[in-house]
């Protein structure tokens, strides 16, 4: 049985008529405008989305001071974002599951390093901007975490080393490139590899076309997780993204994706809550 994720909140709450220009992107909305968050959390659980995955993405403590935001500000948002995707699913009365979103170090910057990865950072900085927030989302108790956008391998095995005694179920979702790469240029194959006690690892934010390969690559590994974005580029310096406005993913490419495992499948930005009801599983 394939189960089917939610797809980009921020598409999602832009199609709902926000207007998402600061450094936190959904995140802002999560003490400003709580409620848009869980109407287009509501809007995937309608769509059929058996997972939505929370707007914390771009909550940490680095990128939230530039902001201004104090850090009791910072914990306040990390544990609403929890409670936004919960209070979605009560209303709905639907049986559908709560993954926090884990974002990279990458997304605090703003610069589009998430799709670059090699920060150039020390493992004791990286460890210092996950360990809290980790912590704080955990005691939230969501049913999963979800370490999304993972550039760069260095980074996904401090997280792994963070979360060693976890109780909570997660999953590894690589940014990629051409190449069967991790964007940061490491061999996908081995970065799957890493995730040995990870419910499922895979791919998110990356051009659809990329996935069937990369599945390939790595075949036999793990359940694999997909949720590619519509397949345009991100411009850091315009915060927009580059390329065709069409959306949605062709019927023969999410055959491929689940003839090569794929268990759980969704979409990233670009793809909102049309895409997901339209999404053929």
């Amino acid at each position: 049985m394939i189960t089917k994720l939610d797809g980009g909140l921020s598409t999602a709450l832009e199609n709902n008529g926000n207007k998402l220009t600061t450094s936190l992107w959904t995140g802002e909305l999560i003490l400003v405008n709580p409620s848009e968050i869980t109407k287009a959390h509501l809007d995937f659980i309608n769509a059929g989305a058996d997972i939505i995955i929370t707007s914390s993405y771009q909550i940490s403590y680095l990128g939230c001071s530039k902001r201004g935001w104090s850090e009791s500000k910072t914990d306040q948002a990390l544990r609403g974002s929890t409670q936004l995707a919960k209070d979605a699913v009560l209303k709905s009365g639907k049986s559908v599951k709560v993954a926090s979103s884990i974002g990279p170090y990458g997304a605090a910057l703003a610069d589009g390093s998430e799709y670059k990865g090699n920060y150039g950072v020390t493992k004791s900085a990286l460890k210092d901007f996950h360990a809290r927030r980790l912590e704080v989302l955990i005691s939230t108790s969501p049913d999963l975490l979800a370490l999304e956008t993972m550039p760069d391998t260095f980074e996904v095995e401090l997280l792994l080393e963070l979360l060693s005694d976890c109780p909570i179920p997660y999953w590894v979702s690589y940014s990629c490139k051409a190449g069967n790469q991790t964007n940061a240029g490491q061999s996908f194959t081995e970065a799957v590899s890493l995730a040995k006690d990870a419910m499922a690892v895979g791919i998110n934010c990356t051009a659809p076309e990329l996935i069937t390969d990369l599945l390939l690559s790595a075949e036999g590994v793990k359940p694999f997780v997909v949720y590619p974005n519509s397949g345009r580029s991100w411009n850091a310096k315009t915060k927009e993204w580059e390329g065709s406005s069409e959306a949605g993913f062709d019927e023969l490419l999410i055959k491929s994706w689940i003839s090569a495992g794929a268990q759980i499948i969704g979409g990233c930005c670009g793809i909102g809550a049309d895409e997901i009801l339209n999404l053929k599983l």
